[in-house]
């Protein structure tokens, strides 16, 4: 079973993959947190900042962010939708299973 110790002597050793794995967590933090401050600009400035910092925790800021983070767009929105949990389950055509 791995350790976090064995995991650390893993990645002391092998500096090239530690610099790897550094290298994409900063990039796709880096792009989650740009795509937060460019498509929501009406956010307030201190929800932004919180979430940037925590969209720098690698891999859990991620999955905090996608489950927690609403933007007012989707609660807002209106529009028709065929598919989901807005959508009518009804079938008024014959054929359908």
């Amino acid at each position: 079973m791995l350790s976090a110790d064995r995991i650390i002597e893993f990645l002391v050793a092998q500096r090239a993959i530690a610099a790897a794995l550094v290298a994409l967590w900063a990039f796709v933090s880096l792009c989650i947190i740009a795509r937060l401050w460019v498509l929501h600009p009406r956010d307030r400035l201190i929800s932004k900042l919180v979430w940037s910092l925590v969209l720098l925790i690698p891999l859990f800021g991620w999955l905090f962010f996608a489950a927690f983070y609403r933007s007012p767009e989707a609660s807002t929105w209106t529009g028709h939708a065929e598919h989901g949990r807005d959508a009518d389950v009804g079938f008024t055509g014959s054929g359908h299973v």
